[in-house]
């Protein structure tokens, strides 16, 4: 899958899940409960105990029916071991023009994580397909996003960073391409305990909520 394909990917499911566990075992419990629950988008964060390994096997297990990506990626030669485990997308949690330059190399699709305007323009110019506004919520949250949105209207905006259920709307109506959601899409206490169920709810609601929001409430 080219990276203009994975990205129109993640905007029309509108939301990319940060999956952050204990095991590869309960990544794959997450994700099966997310595709489940109709968000077939995963990103697997490289804080996960051998989280290459997780991804080689939501790679085979799932494979076309799953755009996955790996995130917190922060270092040349984890990006190309994400990029060989079968990872689709790649996310930063900060400035990385170099893991940038990787991807675009490799046709891969990559998100920049950025937070001021100086950083955000950065990210962009060096190729990134979309910038993760992180942490959206300690800034002003869909305010802050709608201010830079002013000057940098160009430039798909990802927040990232205590977006929730109840926030995604005003995220969304600020004019985000699409979220990233952590703890309150992928309870970690409900993947430990394995109940892939309240996983799977959680991302109907979620699925309700884009869908509400991109069609003005209707």
């Amino acid at each position: 899958m080219d990276k203009k394909t994975v990205f129109q990917n993640l905007v029309a499911v509108g939301i990319v899940p940060v999956i952050r566990s204990s095991s590869a075992k309960n990544v794959l419990l997450a994700i099966k409960a997310l595709m489940e629950g109709g968000i077939p988008v995963a990103e697997v964060t490289m804080t996960v105990p051998n989280a290459l390994a997780a991804i080689e096997e939501c790679a085979r297990e799932f494979g076309g029916h799953l755009t996955l990506g790996a995130g917190t990626v922060t270092d040349e030669e984890t990006c190309r071991k994400a990029i060989e485990a079968g990872s689709q997308f790649i996310v930063t949690p900060s400035v990385k023009t170099d893991i940038i330059r990787i991807c675009v190399q490799n046709d891969v699709c990559v998100i920049g994580g950025a937070l001021t305007p100086t950083e955000i323009l950065t990210v962009w110019e060096a190729g990134a397909a979309a910038v993760k506004v992180f942490p959206a919520k300690a800034v002003g949250g869909p305010a802050y996003l709608r201010m830079i949105r002013e000057p940098l209207p160009h430039i798909p905006l990802v927040p990232t960073g205590g977006v929730t259920l109840e926030t995604l709307p005003e995220y969304l109506g600020a004019g985000a391409a699409f979220v990233g959601a952590g703890g309150d899409l992928v309870n970690k206490g409900a993947v430990e305990a394995g109940k892939a169920e309240l996983i799977t709810e959680r991302a109907r609601q979620y699925v309700a909520a884009i869908r509400a929001a991109r069609s003005g409430g209707r």
